[in-house]
């Protein structure tokens, strides 16, 4: 009977805040795909179908969809308030019968927008691990309320960076004991398609340079501040194209279109491409030579200046949150004061202008990947998370 116990898999069940394959969605299919399988059995309950849910299944992960609410903008009104408290309530109450009934020890709970992970820390016996992606700056509220949760509501908070971190704990609720750091890593992903791919796809000479950028299309990722730095570079130089990857969350096309039209007023619009996300991103990075993130307010750790890293190209971000910890001044690339676009411009021109420099950094970032954020090191550190708290 001891052996049988000892062989005994622990079920944990996974939530996330969507079923796409940016950042955070990218993260928790790496923790499912290489989580030890002989101790732990993944669940994964995602609250929409989309390319993540199709992964996870070939992952060889249980997953099912169930549309719980997931904390947005669009529930900040009396109306929106109400609509996710009964929803709340009904798809948490469905939680806890899962929980329930497959013995779920453990939940991990993938974001601060899921706050479902609360009912099941009331309800049920299972652990909660709370990992915090996000640096939530404002509403207040929110930023407050959030705190609160997380200090009462979890077993452990992991932070994906020191940045993420310190912000929670400087809200004077979250406990620094609470609350640890484990870096995000990754493994190089590789292009689908030859390498020139998709520089003649898109009419870019093989001998251009591209300034590149992938990310979520929103308030804060920055393509504005992008289009502001490589404009007058573009001017400039003739040879030189920008590309920027990324979408927006269905219901905030808006902000899509506040690109297209910024990107359209401008002289060197023929020079700029502008592509929908792509499960292939591999053959974008394939096709950049310098890779950039201005977020203007802090992300908390990039992956894609991971990914980009990965790829063996110098990036240029600005220094505050995650990327802080990730690039090396000088060295890896360039860190420039917050929301100083000539400052951006002027190292971006630098890169520009002096190819060995380029590649020098490159090989300085893929090194730094490789050796500080790799997915050996971030799966092992979550697993002895998970068996701190079960066993």
């Amino acid at each position: 009977m001891k052996d049988n116990l000892s062989m005994e898999k622990y079920k944990i069940l996974f939530l996330h805040a969507g079923a796409e394959l940016y950042g955070a969605d990218k993260i928790l299919l790496e923790v499912v795909e290489n989580i030890d399988r002989k101790t732990f059995e993944p669940i994964v309950v995602l609250p929409e179908d989309g390319p993540l849910v199709s992964k996870m299944r070939e992952a060889g992960a249980e997953v099912s969809v169930l549309p719980y609410p997931i904390l947005r903008r669009k529930f900040f009104n009396i109306r929106g308030i109400g609509n996710y408290i009964f929803n709340y309530i009904r798809f948490s109450r469905r939680l806890k019968k899962i929980v329930n009934k497959e013995n779920i020890r453990l939940v991990h709970v993938n974001t601060t927008a899921v706050l479902e992970g609360v009912w099941l820390k009331l309800f049920t016996k299972a652990k909660i691990v709370w990992h915090v992606h996000e640096i939530i700056m404002k509403p207040k509220f929110i930023y407050k309320l959030i705190c609160f949760l997380i200090q009462h509501f979890s077993d452990q908070a992991v932070a994906v960076s020191d940045a993420t971190k310190q912000r929670l704990i400087d809200s004077g609720i979250v406990d620094k004991m609470k609350v640890i750091t484990i870096h995000n890593g990754i493994s190089k992903d590789y292009p689908q398609n030859e390498p020139d791919y998709v520089r003649k796809s898109l009419s870019i000479p093989l001998d251009a340079v591209v300034i590149g950028m992938v990310g979520r299309v929103n308030a804060w990722k920055g393509q504005g501040d992008f289009l502001d730095a490589v404009d007058p570079i573009l001017r400039r130089n003739q040879n030189v194209h920008a590309l920027l990857v990324g979408s927006a969350y269905q219901g905030e096309e808006a902000y899509e279109q506040k690109l297209f039209d910024k990107v359209a007023s401008l002289d060197t619009k023929e020079r700029i491409h502008l592509c929908p996300f792509t499960e292939q991103i591999a053959d974008y990075y394939a096709a950049f030579n310098i890779f950039v993130l201005p977020s203007i307010q802090p992300d908390p750790f990039p992956t894609v200046v991971l990914e980009a890293m990965s790829n063996s190209l110098p990036v240029v971000a600005y220094d505050h949150g995650g990327a802080s910890e990730m690039i090396v001044d000088n060295e890896t690339g360039y860190l420039c004061n917050a929301l100083d676009v000539s400052e951006l411009s002027r190292k971006l021109d630098l890169l520009v202008g002096d190819p060995s420099l380029r590649i020098e950094m490159g090989q300085k970032a893929r090194a730094r990947q490789e050796a500080e954020f790799s997915l050996d090191q971030f799966v092992k550190r979550m697993t002895k998370v998970y068996l701190d708290l079960i066993k």
